[in-house]
């Protein structure tokens, strides 16, 4: 019996964890996860140190899931 190494190629991920950072300025952020294959992602959400609803725009990918 004879082991033989085989290189199998690691399959992409789907999701990747991106941080998310606020418009107001203030420098809240949180992480957020989305799909691979789509656009930048923009949300509105609370930043709790204005106390507003304020638009949180991806900043960097942090990981791959």
């Amino acid at each position: 019996m004879f082991l033989t190494t085989v290189n199998l190629a690691k399959s992409k991920s789907k999701t990747i964890l991106v941080q998310m950072m606020s418009a107001a300025g203030t420098g809240y952020c949180f992480n957020a996860k989305r799909g691979r294959l789509r656009d930048k992602m923009v949300m509105r959400k609370h930043d709790p140190i204005v106390n507003k609803h304020v638009l949180f725009f991806e900043k960097k990918k942090i990981r791959s899931l």
